[in-house]
């Protein structure tokens, strides 16, 4: 059998949770005697490439569009679509699993859909919340958690909201609602205000792009429950989702006597993840501003996304000698890393999907500080294995770390309620179980 899987990156040359679910769930075939290829785009450049990342082939197909305003919003088609047909087209592949669906120059619909015209079967597993939440989080106007059904009004208030339009919302809502009565789109305008007042187009537009996602896949994949009720909720027939739990990427045997910090002093976190704003280190770095730096030591590993803001908390840090910024870090050093400390903070600015991060802590009996959205909660249980605190809220999250500091007993009571998470191999053999079903289907 070959199988394509296709995402917007993949290793070495970014490090995140879906390229190392990528890689893992591919080693775990191509031991099984899976033909594997990774397939992405190859940003900028008017040529394709290949190249081997631990014996897996990886094709990169020429794109050479910019992501400007008309390819965002899906007015134009990437260059990089007939090069990504050409090679589906030559090779032939049994099933092509998408891990992503970008709305620029990455994997979009059309790649999909020519995916899907090729003859083979196809695959989608959701990584994230935005295929059903505009903002992402999933938190209605950022307070309370959001049932996740695409509803035009209030998907369009929240969109505002998060978008910095505050009390404004309600006035600029009405109008968008009027406008998508009158059929007047004015996310054609090319501007702020016009895409303000076409937010009610914009939420529409999700949910005909999420339908045309649903009825061009064999089978959906999701990681949670919790996200699987939502899939329910927006109208995809249960015998299209599959529920595949996360996994830990790397079989590992963690000391049998975890480095112990009997007094907790100071307090030991690590942030793990790519530093941009979605992931939230400025909470960190603004609510340990405030602690005694004798109190805290906090080591950031991850790669940088490639803007300012790696270098905004560098400078508003470097005063602060009890922050470390520690670079990447290899895959297979991860756990044992994660062993040097007390509590990794996960500060999301998003729902997380199931972060891979949470199994590999648990494997390390790391307790984990994380900010309450759905993908964290449904495994982060406050005050047994870890602890929640208020989305975005700088002062809760403070609160909690002191309470840390204060208490270091809380630590040691919630590694004893961690639980291993289950062997990748495992979901592996649940996926090529959702291979083999839809090949045989036809």
């Amino acid at each position: 059998m070959k199988v394509f899987q296709v995402l917007n990156f993949f290793l070495p040359q970014q490090t995140a949770g879906t390229e190392i679910y990528v890689w893992a769930l591919s080693k775990q075939l191509q031991k099984k005697g899976f033909e594997v290829k990774i397939v992405i785009p190859n940003y900028g450049k008017v040529n394709s490439e290949d190249y081997v990342y631990d014996e897996l082939q990886v094709h990169k197909f020429a794109e050479t569009s910019v992501a400007d305003r008309d390819l965002i919003m899906g007015f134009k088609d990437s260059n990089g679509l007939e090069f990504f047909k050409q090679y589906i087209i030559k090779q032939k592949p049994d099933i092509i699993h998408f891990h992503e669906i970008a709305g620029s120059n990455g994997i979009s619909l059309k790649h999909l859909l020519v995916a899907k015209s090729s003859g083979a079967k196809i695959i989608f597993t959701f990584h994230l919340a935005g295929y059903t939440c505009k903002t992402g989080t999933l938190l209605y106007n950022e307070k309370k958690f959001c049932d996740g059904e695409i509803n035009i009004n209030k998907c369009s208030e929240c969109y505002l909201h998060n978008k910095g339009y505050g009390r404004l919302k309600y006035f600029v809502n009405p109008i968008s609602q009027l406008f998508y009565l009158l059929n007047i789109n004015s996310t054609k305008w090319n501007s702020k205000i016009g895409t303000a007042l076409g937010t009610s187009f914009l939420i529409k537009k999700q949910k005909i792009e999420f339908d045309f996602l649903i009825n061009h896949c064999d089978k959906v994949i999701t990681l949670t429950k919790w996200y699987e009720n939502i899939l329910l909720l927006n109208d995809v027939p249960s015998k299209k989702i599959e529920y595949i739990p996360q996994g830990l990427p790397l079989k590992t045997f963690p000391d049998s006597i975890r480095k112990s910090n009997n007094s907790i002093y100071p307090l030991r976190i690590m942030f793990l993840g790519r530093i941009s704003f979605l992931k939230g280190l400025h909470l960190l770095i603004d609510a340990l501003l405030q602690i005694p730096k004798e109190d805290i030591q906090l080591n950031i590993y991850g790669q940088d996304d490639g803007t300012d803001y790696k270098k905004s908390l560098v400078e508003k840090s470097k005063l602060f000698p009890n922050i470390n910024w520690c670079g990447k870090i290899e895959q297979n050093k991860v756990i044992k890393t994660m062993q040097d400390h007390d509590i990794l903070c996960l500060c999301s600015t998003f729902s997380e999907m199931s972060p891979i991060v949470i199994q590999e802590a648990f494997a390390a009996d790391l307790p984990i500080l994380a900010s309450n959205v759905y993908g964290n909660a449904e495994q982060i249980k406050h005050n047994e294995n870890g602890w929640l605190f208020n989305f975005k809220d700088v002062n809760s999250l403070k609160n909690q770390i002191q309470l840390l500091v204060n208490n270091p007993s809380l630590i040691e009571n919630a590694k004893r309620n961690i639980k291993p998470g289950r062997d990748f191999e495992i979901l592996a053999n649940e996926q090529i179980l959702v291979y083999e079903k839809v090949l045989s289907a036809s």
